[in-house]
């Protein structure tokens, strides 16, 4: 019998759309809860996720069957679909092209998880990672 062991951990951060603050306060709740759910179709393991008006930080486990970029890609696809479909917020949510993502070892997904929970006072006090924000530093 063979046995696979893993602990594949990805954050990672998208923005909307020429990051413009598409993503509602009001709404917020019921998108992070469609985004759990997509997370769950997808085979990953949700472990934190929050958004804040312009973007949306994402950390997960996932299996190594699943290819990181069509997972990502997925989630990005049904989130927006679900949400223009079944919110129906007043501007059309679009996300950017693309998105950042960083693995993590065990270790770091206390600390991660940590800085996704306190997105709003982190960019109000402008204490921001630079790889967890997956901006640019070269």
């Amino acid at each position: 019998m063979s046995h696979i062991f893993h602990q594949l951990y990805y954050h990672f951060v998208w923005g909307t759309h020429s990051r413009e603050p598409l993503i509602n306060r009001n709404w917020r709740p019921n998108f992070l809860k469609i985004l759990q759910e997509e997370v769950h179709k997808k085979e990953g393991i949700l472990i934190r996720c929050n958004a804040i008006p312009d973007h949306v930080h994402l950390l997960v486990r996932l299996p190594p069957t699943i290819k990181v970029s069509e997972f990502i890609g997925q989630v990005k696809g049904a989130s927006t679909f679900r949400v223009n479909r079944e919110i129906k917020p007043r501007f059309k949510l679009k996300w950017q092209d693309g998105y950042g993502v960083i693995s993590l070892r065990k270790e770091e997904v206390e600390s991660v998880s940590h800085y996704i929970d306190r997105q709003e006072k982190l960019h109000h006090k402008r204490r921001l990672s630079k790889l967890l924000e997956c901006l640019k530093t070269v």
